[in-house]
């Protein structure tokens, strides 16, 4: 049994369905005194996945409701441990007098999110897997489900494990190498071997960062901001993403003088669009201001769409940053259509008052989750993910640098195995009380 599980205490029980009246309402309960209070509070033993119907009675025998009781066993549960599933009719006071009944026999109420806690503590799951449980039950897009579904199946975990394996075979040679002279070493393939192995984990650690990047933006969403000058369609941009009118069309310049935010789902994945004010030089000490914090979510957004007047052929042609989509709108005022010539995947000649083009933006904003490819096979990931990846690489650089220096085996031995150890926080191999305390409490009682 894993040393985790000693820090499980209790048997625990929570409503699992959401608060509230509904046709059916579900509680669960977990731990060692699960048979024993089932059979209390049923009046009968139960075999493992057998579902009964059931009656319900409280600690002094009186009946509280009729619904379905079904019993997993240890080790073969969500938990790994016993666990009974109460499925009773919807009734907040019914839920809450088989709580109290199950409190009443032994049982005590479950912390957020401890039901998954217990099954990472007996190793039912890994951290990134329990984590996953959770952005299943907060997506708010299929393809966010999806990408959750795939991570809580272990996919984003495996790779994980496979770059750490990697490390342990490449640290495992090169502590071999402590015993023997450089004189013996330069007679064998070591140095080759060595090369070979450093340079794989190199591209698979590149590799797991800009797909781990784009998990995080699946999950988490991503901003994006609409600049230019007033007057050039940023508001009737915005209003043509969200499907109705959210920000105020006007001719007068300066319309818009504070950033508008809207979340939209928009190709599957969810995107919080900002319509910020006309950048120009002024006196209004409003507008400066509604400037400044323009040019703050441009800085500040995952992807910025910067708008010209496709009527003024002084305009630049060229976006300046990687992130940003240049569009040149009002094309349906052109007597001749522009053409993109340069056929450059960051340019779009668009309307933004009759949707001509916007279909090619909003692929290209779609685009910055991964090609269609990566939408099939995408992840869920957290920024913790993200930063001790980081700084895993971080180590292995370091090691790397050491090699290249000829530095001695036991430095460049240690520098890999921090890296090893920083990966293993991610899965939960090595975890602190007060990461544990910190992912779990941000589930919902009762998961």
């Amino acid at each position: 049994m894993s040393n985790k599980v000693k820090k499980l205490s209790g048997t625990i029980a929570a409503q699992a369905s959401a608060a509230g009246v509904a046709g059916i309402s579900v509680i669960r309960m977990s731990g060692e005194q699960t048979k024993e209070i089932t059979k209390k509070i049923i009046g009968e033993e139960l075999d493992h996945m057998q579902a009964k119907r059931a009656t319900f009675f409280n600690q002094e025998g009186k009946k509280i409701d009729d619904g379905v009781a079904l019993g997993f066993f240890a080790p073969n549960s969500y938990t790994g441990e016993d666990v009974l599933e109460v499925s009773c009719h919807g009734s907040p006071a019914i839920v809450d007098e088989i709580l109290k009944a199950l409190y009443d026999f032994g049982a005590r109420l479950a912390e957020p999110g401890e039901f998954t806690k217990r099954a990472y503590l007996n190793d039912k799951i890994d951290l990134v897997q329990a984590e996953a449980v959770a952005d299943l039950i907060e997506s708010k897009s299929i393809q966010t489900a999806r990408a959750a579904r795939r991570s809580l199946e272990g996919v984003f975990s495996k790779k994980v494990f496979t770059l750490s394996d990697q490390l342990t075979e490449t640290r495992t040679l090169v502590e071999a190498a402590l015993d023997f002279p450089d004189e013996e070493l330069n007679e064998t393939s070591y140095k080759k071997t060595l090369s070979t192995k450093m340079s794989k984990i190199n591209n698979a650690f590149l590799s797991l960062l800009k797909e781990t990047r784009t998990a995080c933006r699946i999950r988490e969403g991503a901003t994006l901001a609409i600049t230019g000058e007033p007057n050039v369609g940023k508001s009737t941009l915005m209003n043509t993403l969200c499907g109705h009118q959210r920000a105020i069309v006007s001719e007068v310049p300066g319309t818009t003088r504070d950033t508008i935010e809207e979340t939209i789902l928009l190709d599957g994945f969810s995107i919080t669009i900002v319509d910020t004010a006309g950048i120009r030089h002024t006196k209004n000490t409003i507008e400066k201001e509604g400037i400044a914090r323009a040019k703050k979510a441009a800085k500040n957004a995952d992807i910025v769409i910067e708008m010209h007047d496709a009527n003024k052929p002084d305009q630049a042609r060229k976006a300046s940053e990687k992130n940003t989509l240049l569009l040149f709108n009002k094309v349906d005022l052109l007597k001749t259509q522009p053409e993109n010539k340069n056929k450059n995947k960051r340019v779009f000649y668009v309307s933004a008052k009759d949707g001509s083009g916007v279909d090619d933006v909003v692929g290209a904003i779609a685009a910055f989750f991964g090609d269609n490819e990566t939408h099939e096979s995408g992840l869920t990931a957290r920024r913790r993910h993200l930063n001790n990846l980081g700084d895993a690489f971080g180590f292995y650089k370091k090691a790397k640098s050491k090699i290249e220096a000829n530095k001695a085996a036991d430095l460049v031995a240690e520098d890999l195995l921090q890296a090893q150890n920083t990966l293993s926080e991610i899965t939960g191999e090595f975890s602190t009380e007060d990461l544990l305390g910190k992912i779990f409490s941000e589930f919902c009682i009762g998961k």
